[in-house]
């Protein structure tokens, strides 16, 4: 299948998904004029999701690069390395859960850890090419897109943190210093992996940065699927795993949607110190809201 084929059939998977995820909210469809309220929701997916393709095409066009991955070969060995770090990730919550160790905390470790330690060791390896910097972004123009993604990010984070009715007591000074670090430690690896090598290796491979942000940004948001549901998987709780399910949707949206923007930052700017930070920042009003132990 070509790139350009599995964006399509990706493309329709999202609309799909947010179509399904938006009438099937309780409330949303009444007893009266049931068809047209369907018809109204399905032309309005389309009208978003069709903006937001425009918007991401003309966002992600240009020629200028500032990373460059010499070799095409690269998105094969990328993905197995992410499916060996969630399969690492994955092993140790069911052992944790036999031993009678399962937690949040636990959880946290785990995730910080192998995926810290795991791309480090492809990369270590020669598993995995680190590609090679060929150019850098104008100070104005760095700064510019800089103060508009932190200015973004952090209007994101403080409406989130603002519309959770039932928050945790902000944490003391030594706990939130944790909570940055761990939030600046995950989104490191995360970017790395996911902009810094998955995203500039689809370029080289396909030469269209549109689909390498698409096709990248899907694979982010799939990287947090298997943490979210592998908890009633592992309890075999069948019904629970069809709710989580439905409740994880629309924020499954929102980290794909949040990997476009990241796509895009990378692309105009090839900066990892602003990925990284905007990353963090879009974070923080979870964490704050809900705690460190929730993030992930």
């Amino acid at each position: 299948m070509t790139a350009r084929r599995l964006s399509q059939l990706l493309a329709f998977a999202l609309v799909a998904l947010t179509y399904w995820t938006t009438v099937s909210r309780p409330g949303v469809v009444g007893d009266e004029f049931v068809g047209t309220i369907y018809a109204g929701f399905f032309v309005v997916t389309l009208v978003v999701f069709g903006l937001s393709f425009l918007a991401l095409r003309l966002a992600a066009g240009g020629t200028v690069t500032y990373w460059t991955q010499n070799r095409t070969d690269q998105v094969r060995p990328i993905l197995w390395m992410v499916l060996a770090t969630l399969g690492v990730m994955q092993s140790a919550h069911v052992a944790f859960h036999w031993l009678g160790w399962e937690g949040p905390a636990s959880a946290m470790m785990t995730y910080l850890v192998t995926g810290t330690l795991v791309p480090a060791a492809c990369l270590g390896f020669g598993l995995i090419t680190w590609p090679s910097r060929s150019s850098h972004p104008g100070r104005l123009r760095l700064v510019l897109i800089a103060g508009l993604a932190i200015g973004l990010a952090a209007a994101w984070t403080y409406g989130g943190y603002s519309s959770v009715p039932d928050k945790v007591e902000l944490p003391s000074v030594p706990d939130l210093i944790v909570s940055v670090g761990a939030l600046i430690l995950g989104a490191t690896f995360e970017e790395i992996v996911f902009r810094v090598l998955l995203l500039t290796a689809l370029i080289a491979r396909t030469g269209s940065r549109f689909q390498a942000v698409f096709l990248s940004s899907v694979a982010f948001g799939l990287m947090h699927v298997p943490g979210v549901l592998a908890d009633p998987v592992i309890h075999g709780d069948w019904a629970f795993l069809q709710e989580v399910a439905f409740e994880y949707a629309p924020e499954f949206l929102v980290q794909t949607f949040a990997g476009l923007l990241l796509g895009v930052l990378w692309l105009r700017t090839g900066s990892i110190t602003l990925i990284v930070a905007t990353h963090a920042i879009l974070n923080m009003g979870h964490v704050l809201a809900y705690g460190l132990l929730a993030y992930g």
